[in-house]
């Protein structure tokens, strides 16, 4: 029987980026399970050394994984592997290896105490990416701002009920409000200019709706006023979260109902 020479069809975009959020997520869920391990071996006294000893490893590992994505990125830029529409490569490598070590060496330096805030940043992390990739562009940047003021508040909270980082709050406010006005002045100058720019010599299109500069806008004001309201009340933070949530949860039904 004459063998087939027909090539392998090769990966549309729309499964390759499937693939890339199956594939996010996935590491996502294995790190959450590994740090429910690492927690629970650093919680007793009786398995604490084991506990540190399988940070340690892993650490090396995530370490070991950053080196051989550079030098993937390197045969990359040489020509000798291709990183067309392949989940395994140098950047993708780089990139979660670095998340990896930044988590494990907070783990090896101060225990178990980030582990919970390992917990909710890990899943919002895959969440972004999927925003990222499913929704309009400026969606992503209004979860993006609506992360940030949560953030915000609760790191004023948190400064404000002890009396040792209190000035926490007004960085935390001043860092809210610049990045606000940095936005706002960025959407007016893309707004001007049609959503699009050049960067490197490349024209860059933003592909935004005509309801986007408006959202871009409202948007960032909105996180620094209900940061300015726990500011002012921090008894009063869980209804500045609930707003902001809320008004998260509107405008993604907003840009899923845009979509179908």
């Amino acid at each position: 029987m004459a063998k087939n020479n027909v090539g392998k069809k090769p990966i549309s975009q729309e499964e390759y980026t499937t693939n890339k959020v199956l594939a996010v997520f996935s590491v996502c869920l294995l790190g959450v399970l590994v740090l429910m391990i690492l927690e629970r071996l650093l919680g007793y006294s009786n398995t604490w050394k084991t506990g540190v000893l399988v940070t340690r490893v892993l650490l090396g590992v995530g370490i070991v994984g950053a080196a051989a994505g550079i030098i993937m990125l390197g045969q990359e830029h040489a020509g000798k592997r291709s990183s067309v529409r392949r989940i395994v490569c140098g950047r993708n490598m780089l990139i979660a290896s670095i998340v990896a070590i930044v988590f494990l060496t907070a783990i090896n330096y101060y225990g178990t105490m980030p582990i919970k805030a390992m917990y909710v940043v890990l899943p919002v992390l895959a969440v972004y990416y999927l925003v990222y990739h499913s929704y309009a562009p400026e969606f992503f940047l209004i979860a993006v701002d609506t992360g940030v003021g949560v953030a915000a508040m609760l790191v004023i909270h948190r400064a404000l009920v002890s009396a040792n980082h209190t000035w926490m709050s007004t960085v935390a406010v001043a860092g809210t409000a610049v990045l606000a006005l940095i936005q706002i002045a960025v959407t007016a100058s893309l707004r001007r200019k049609k959503g699009k720019f050049t960067f490197r010599g490349s024209k860059i299109d933003t592909r935004f709706s005509k309801n986007a500069y408006l959202m871009l806008t409202i948007t960032p004001i909105v996180m620094v006023a209900l940061t300015a309201v726990v500011v002012l009340a921090a008894s009063h933070v869980m209804i500045a979260l609930g707003a902001a949530a809320a008004y998260l949860f509107i405008t993604a039904v907003y840009y899923t109902v845009k979509l179908m």
